[in-house]
């Protein structure tokens, strides 16, 4: 799933090609992805994309008629800007026609994703009951949403109340980096704790942008290092197996004898 780092490339890469170009034609090719279907064409036909944001996972785009075009990916959402005399890429459902004679594809192959519009980002956070970005959110701002959750740490980092934008991997990542086990619980970690958790997802996210979100150019000390293409995995630092498992549902990964258990 694309996560806080993927959607920075991607709000990066929209603003290099679709800034400041008239909207000829928007082709909804299924609807499901589409909130309001009718307003999203009425508004946006003729209108022009005038800059953008992202908070957490989303990409929010800003118009010149004051309407604010949200995106979100979903699990495998991308984005793809292609001259308009080639025919859309495989999974596209949303296409923008530019006056330029170029578009810009909204791609989504299992279609988890959604678009519509909003008024305003602050209204659409809201909605969505969505913490602060995890690159803006501050220190104490951090320990007091998270210290407050009564649940294991990894359910805790992945909730998007407390923090929006780290996702499975990156979740994974810090409490490797922080060396704590994924299933302690939140009740049994000191302030400590938490401020090498908060440093490690900055750490991580700002490494991740840097390497422009390709996990095969994570540092070597990483566990998302090899992107999991391999079946055995092995922990940088003592090289023993990573273990595979799962939290809440969501596939884990985590080094038994580095990261630790922590119980009062």
């Amino acid at each position: 799933m694309p996560e806080l780092p993927e959607v920075e490339m991607y709000r990066r890469y929209f603003d290099q090609t679709s800034l400041q170009q008239r909207i000829s034609d928007v082709k909804i090719l299924h609807p499901k992805v589409v909130g309001g279907k009718n307003e999203f064409l009425k508004t946006l036909v003729g209108d022009q994309f005038t800059g953008s944001r992202r908070w957490g996972k989303n990409l929010f785009i800003h118009t010149k008629t004051d309407k604010t075009v949200y995106m979100h990916f979903g699990m495998t959402g991308n984005l793809e800007y292609y001259n308009a005399s080639l025919d859309p890429p495989k999974y596209s459902r949303v296409v923008f026609d530019f006056d330029n004679g170029f578009n810009l594809a909204y791609v989504s192959k299992r279609m988890f994703g959604r678009l519509g519009l909003t008024d305003d980002i602050d209204s659409y956070v809201m909605a969505k009951s969505l913490g602060a970005d995890a690159l803006e959110i501050t220190e104490s701002e951090f320990i007091s949403a998270i210290s407050g959750k009564n649940k294991n740490i990894k359910a805790a980092l992945l909730d998007q109340t407390v923090s929006a934008g780290i996702g499975n991997w990156i979740a994974d990542e810090i409490l490797y980096q922080a060396r704590i086990y994924p299933t302690t619980s939140t009740r049994h970690l000191g302030q400590q704790h938490y401020i090498s958790l908060y440093q490690k997802m900055r750490e991580i996210m700002q490494v991740a942008i840097e390497v422009e979100a390709v996990r095969d150019d994570l540092p070597p000390y990483y566990i998302t290092h090899y992107g999991r293409k391999t079946a055995s995995i092995k922990c940088p630092n003592c090289k023993n197996d990573i273990e595979k498992g799962e939290v809440g549902g969501r596939g884990t990964y985590a080094c038994t004898n580095c990261q630790h258990l922590l119980e009062m």
